[in-house]
């Protein structure tokens, strides 16, 4: 169900041209994901988040985007693909849910303490056991510690609009901080709503602008270690920079949302 047009104004803005469609949280991470164009998605499919990972598969297979998905061996060997493919200078994506979130959890706290900007949708879960796939946040509040922004969406509508705000935020200079989209599994993620998406994806890529990495791991003219060990006084070095970058996020966050509802018109 879809009709091409322009979103109400707010506050006197011009927001710029949209569609409207019925769909869920997962299609809209989808869609999100086809309009910021990633370089690289590594997944593995868990309930409720494989479907953010199947209709990207479809789009690709009738050309709708460039983006090389990669399934890892598990929801660990994904993480390791997605934070590979960063420290590679790509702009990169997963998804996933519960135990797999649990499964690569070691890995978190390290691609942010080395500063390399990427996207999770987090699809919440309950986490075994018993086992259960209902939706809840034990998933969630697990990433609480991990260094990590976390954007809580509470409708199809803004998973849509977190994701490409995400991108925005955490490849800031002064952030560069992975970002987690999180998002109710079935409540969100399956249930379709009235939604509005950009009728050009060149205006999410315009809006995001080009990913400019600081650091490559593919440069071997000037070759650079990451992620080495640290003592005092280097270690609290390190973490107070990662404090800064924090506080550098919150006070882009209210920056980055404003922008877009320039664009968008939804505040």
């Amino acid at each position: 169900m879809e009709n091409n047009q322009t979103a109400k104004s707010i506050n006197n803005k011009s927001p710029l041209p949209q569609v409207q469609g019925l769909l869920s949280g997962n299609e809209m991470a989808a869609l999100a994901a086809k309009h910021i164009n990633f370089h690289i998605m590594g997944y593995y499919p868990i309930t409720p988040s494989t479907e953010v990972a199947e209709n990207l598969d479809e789009m690709k297979a009738f050309g709708e985007h460039d983006i090389r998905m990669i399934p890892g061996d598990g929801e660990h060997g994904a993480a390791g693909i997605c934070y590979g493919a960063t420290l590679g200078g790509g702009r990169v994506f997963n998804a996933t849910s519960a135990n797999g979130f649990l499964f690569s959890l070691e890995q978190y706290p390290v691609q942010a303490g080395t500063r390399f900007p990427m996207l999770l949708n987090l699809v919440t879960r309950s986490v075994s056991g018993p086992l259960d796939i209902k939706g809840d946040h034990s998933d969630l509040y697990m990433a609480l510690n991990t260094g990590w922004i976390i954007l809580l969406a509470r409708s199809p509508q803004a998973v849509y609009d977190m994701n490409i705000m995400a991108i925005k935020i955490g490849e800031l200079k002064d952030v560069r901080l992975p970002v987690i989209v999180a998002y109710d599994g079935f409540f969100t993620s399956h249930q379709k709503r009235r939604v509005s998406y950009f009728a050009d994806k060149q205006f999410v890529q315009d809006f995001i602008g080009k990913f400019e990495p600081t650091y490559t791991a593919l440069d071997p003219e000037h070759p650079i270690s990451f992620g080495a060990y640290m003592n005092e006084p280097d270690l609290i070095n390190n973490k107070k920079q990662l404090s800064l970058a924090m506080a550098a996020a919150y006070q882009h966050i209210g920056e980055v949302f404003k922008e877009y509802a320039a664009i968008s018109g939804r505040e």
